[in-house]
């Protein structure tokens, strides 16, 4: 007789803290990378994720050929951070 074959949850074991950490993390990137061309629905989270990357992408001077969609991009992120949050732009006081 043979012995029974473990099932799909008998063979799991907790994720550890490093694990759920990396999959944190991949979620995120995922989330910045989808949200290009749909920022009006991204989390502010990811919005302010995608501007970091683009602001990052900017001031890579080796990345030159890149720059043009960066800052596309970058412009459409703080449209939607302007529009989702009635940020007012004119008459402020830049000292």
């Amino acid at each position: 007789m043979s012995s029974p074959k473990p099932t799909a949850t008998a063979r799991t074991q907790a994720i550890t803290a490093a694990q759920r950490q990396q999959a944190y993390r991949q979620r995120s990137k995922r989330a910045v990378t989808q949200a290009i061309g749909a920022e009006a629905h991204a989390s502010r989270v990811t919005l302010l994720a995608l501007l970091g990357r683009d602001l990052a992408l900017l001031g890579d001077e080796t990345a030159s050929s890149m720059h043009s969609a960066a800052r596309n991009s970058a412009r459409r992120v703080i449209n939607a951070l302007v529009t989702r949050y009635a940020i007012n732009l004119e008459g402020q006081d830049r000292t």
